[in-house]
C-alpha cells in the first residue's frame, strides 16, 4: 500500500509541475509579446546595448566581475546588469552602472532590444530560465548569446551540448576542459574559446588567514524536499553536522589557532538555519552575509566534495581536501563523469569518511604547515594554461569581436 501511495504522490506532483510550467509558458509568452510589440511601435532606434547577469538574484560570480571590469575600463560601453531589487548585491551593482530590475517590464524589453546577452548560467539574463530556454530553442530570442560559465566544466554536461543550447560564445578556462567541450559538445567553429573565467582576476589578491573553508555542493535528491525535517534526516545533513561537532577537529583548530567556515551551496542555503556549532572557532556562513570570492581569498585550506569551486582554490595554489562520503550515489544521480578523475587529476587527497578527513587535515596543517604538496602543484600547473590577470580582458575582447563581426576572433 505504501508503494502505491508514493507512486500516486509522485504522479500527482509530476502533473502539477507540468500544469504549472504550461501556465508559465502562457504568461511569459504574453509578457514577451507585449514587450516585442512595444519595442517595434515605440522604440524606433536600435540601442544595441548589452545585458549581463548571473541568475537575476546575485552579483558575485563571473558576471559581476566582468561587469565591474567593463564599467571601470570601458565606461562608454552601454551595458546593464539585471538583478532583483531584493538581492543583497543590488547596491554594489548600482554603484558601478545601470541596473535593470529582474522580471520588470524593462527586463522583458531588454530581452528583445539588447544586441549582446551575457550570463554565467544558460538564459541567466532572462526573466524565466526554463521558459526562455524553450523560446530560444524555437529561435525567437534575438541577439548574440555569451556563456561565461559558473565554473570549470569537469563532468559531461549534456545540457550544454549544441543540440540543447545555441550559443555564440562559450567560455572555457583550462586546456583539457576546452578540448573536451570543443570535441564533444558539437558547437559551431569559433564558438568555444579558452579565455579564462573573469572572476579568476580577483583571486589571490590578499594573504589568506588561518582559516579552513568547508564548501560542499548540492544534492539533487535534496532539492525538492517537502519539509526541513526530511532534510535533517538526510545523510548529507548528518555528515556535516557531525563534522562541525567533531572533538578532534575542535582540538586541532584550538591547538593550531585555525578557524573554520561552513558555507553550503546556493541550493542548500535554504536549510542554513539548521546548521550550528557551539565552537567559537567555527562559523556558519549564509549566502546573504558572505561573499564566496571573499571567503576563497581569505581561506588557507578548502574542504569540498565535488564542487568545481576547488578549481578556484587550485588556481591560487592552495591545498584542497575532497570529502566524498556519498560518491556512488552522487555519481549515479548527478553528472556523468568526463575527463576529470579525482584520484589521478585532483589537486588534493580524496577521503570518504570523517576519521580520514580529520587525519588528512591534521597532516596538512601540522606536518605540511598548511602548504600544498608538490605533486598537486604539478597537476595544477599542468591543468591551467592561463595563469594571469588577463581573463576579463580576453573575454571582453572576444565579445567586442563578436559584436563587430558576428564571430569571435579572440582565442
Amino acid at each position: 500500500m505504501e508503494i502505491r501511495k508514493l507512486t500516486f504522490e509522485q504522479a500527482y506532483k509530476g502533473i502539477k509541475r507540468r500544469i504549472h510550467f504550461i501556465l508559465q509558458i502562457f504568461i511569459e509568452s504574453i509578457k514577451y509579446l507585449v514587450a516585442i510589440l512595444c519595442s517595434i511601435i515605440f522604440i524606433k532606434k536600435n540601442r544595441s546595448y548589452w545585458i549581463i547577469s548571473e541568475r537575476g538574484t546575485d552579483a558575485r560570480d563571473n558576471g559581476y566581475h566582468l561587469f565591474k571590469f567593463i564599467r571601470k575600463n570601458y565606461p562608454d560601453i552601454d551595458i546593464r546588469y539585471i538583478i532583483s531589487a531584493k538581492s543583497a548585491d543590488t547596491d554594489k551593482v548600482k554603484n558601478l552602472g545601470r541596473v535593470i530590475k529582474y522580471r520588470s517590464f524593462q527586463h522583458y524589453l531588454s530581452m528583445y532590444n539588447s544586441s549582446i546577452k551575457i550570463s554565467t548560467h544558460i538564459m541567466g539574463y532572462s526573466p524565466n530560465i526554463d521558459v526562455f530556454s524553450l523560446f530560444d530553442k524555437l529561435g525567437i530570442i534575438k541577439g548574440k548569446k555569451v556563456f561565461l560559465q559558473h565554473g570549470v566544466i569537469k563532468d559531461n554536461l549534456f545540457g550544454l551540448y549544441n543540440s540543447n543550447v545555441k550559443l555564440d560564445l562559450f567560455i572555457c578556462s583550462a586546456k583539457r576542459e576546452y578540448e573536451t567541450v570543443l570535441e564533444n559538445y558539437g558547437h559551431p567553429k569559433g564558438v568555444v574559446k579558452c579565455l579564462g573565467l573573469p572572476r579568476f582576476d580577483n583571486l589571490n589578491i590578499i594573504q589568506p588567514k588561518k582559516s579552513i573553508l568547508v564548501m560542499p555542493t548540492w544534492r539533487v535528491w535534496l532539492k525538492s524536499l517537502s519539509s526541513s525535517e526530511e532534510f535533517i534526516e538526510s545523510e548529507y545533513y548528518k555528515t556535516y553536522i557531525n563534522l562541525l561537532a567533531n572533538e578532534e577537529l575542535k582540538r586541532l583548530l584550538e591547538k593550531e589557532d585555525y578557524n573554520l567556515v561552513f558555507y553550503p551551496h546556493y541550493e542548500m542555503q535554504k536549510y542554513i538555519d539548521k546548521f550550528y556549532s557551539n565552537n567559537s572557532r567555527i562559523g556558519i556562513a549564509s549566502f546573504n552575509d558572505y561573499d564566496v570570492q571573499e571567503l576563497l581569498n581569505e581561506s588557507a585550506i578548502l574542504i569540498t566534495d565535488y564542487s568545481s569551486v576547488f578549481f578556484d582554490f587550485a588556481y591560487m595554489e592552495r591545498p584542497v581536501v575532497y570529502y566524498q562520503f556519498d560518491s556512488p550515489k552522487f555519481i549515479k544521480n548527478h553528472y556523468a563523469q568526463s575527463y576529470f578523475d579525482y584520484s589521478t587529476d585532483g589537486f588534493g587527497p580524496v577521503v570518504d569518511n570523517e576519521k580520514l578527513l580529520i587525519q588528512e587535515l591534521s597532516r596538512l596543517i601540522v606536518t605540511n604547515e598548511g602548504k600544498i604538496e608538490n605533486k598537486y602543484l604539478f597537476r595544477i600547473n599542468k591543468f591551467f594554461n592561463l595563469r594571469d590577470r588577463g581573463n576579463c580582458m580576453r573575454v571582453f575582447n572576444a565579445i567586442k569581436s563578436l559584436e563587430n563581426t558576428g564571430v569571435s576572433d579572440e582565442q
